[in-house]
């Protein structure tokens, strides 16, 4: 089976406050930022407008998790 006949990945669920410029659109494909795989996207929290999150780890969305204590869930999504 060839890659582009795999089924997509399915997204991680990562912190509502975790962005990149990509990050904002209205449609599915827009949400591929959330898998972390481009080699140049820069990543920030809006919570603290750094590269960084609360805790002073890295945001990225490989990072940015619910096992992290400043985690957020996303609008709809239950907290674990």
């Amino acid at each position: 089976m060839s890659e582009r006949d795999q089924p997509p990945a399915p997204l991680p669920r990562v912190c509502r406050a975790l962005r990149t410029k990509t990050s904002f659109g209205v449609h599915a494909e827009d949400a591929l930022w959330k898998l972390g795989s481009s080699t140049t996207a820069a990543y920030w929290c809006l919570r603290t407008m750094e590269p960084y999150g609360p805790d002073d780890s890295f945001c990225h969305p490989h990072e940015c998790g619910a096992e992290r204590s400043c985690y957020e869930p996303a609008d709809g999504e239950a907290e674990s």
